[in-house]
């Protein structure tokens, strides 16, 4: 978790400074006005912990969708790759590699744009 976390507006909701603040406002206002510190403070706390979960689900998301594409990707090669080589085998070994070199280049270019990403 870094340390200063921003929200979409780029203000840190759990700012050092605000925070500073909101204990001198405590320290002047008096114990009076201590409950509605300490709920404001707790707001933005449970608000900055909502909003850090929601952005590690949309990751985890992406991470479950992308294995998804992967696996399909695999399976549809694999499956392709059968017809390809019994059509490829009656013109020669070379045709043979080269429609699974062929078949490689597709999966390992996926795989990399992924990472990438």
């Amino acid at each position: 978790m870094s340390q200063n976390p921003m929200n979409r507006q780029g203000h840190n909701p759990l700012d050092r400074e605000e925070m500073e603040s909101v204990l001198a406002a405590r320290q002047e206002m008096g114990a009076e006005m201590e409950p509605a510190l300490v709920d404001s403070f707790a707001e933005k706390i449970l608000a900055e912990v909502r909003r850090q979960a929601e952005a590690e689900r949309g990751v985890e998301q992406q991470k479950n969708d992308s294995n998804g594409t992967q696996l399909a990707l695999g399976i549809v090669s694999l499956a392709l790759a059968i017809p390809l080589t019994a059509i490829a085998s009656g013109a020669g070994t070379f045709m043979m590699i080269l429609v699974w070199l062929g078949i490689v280049a597709v999966n390992l270019a996926f795989a990399w744009s992924r990472h990438r990403g």
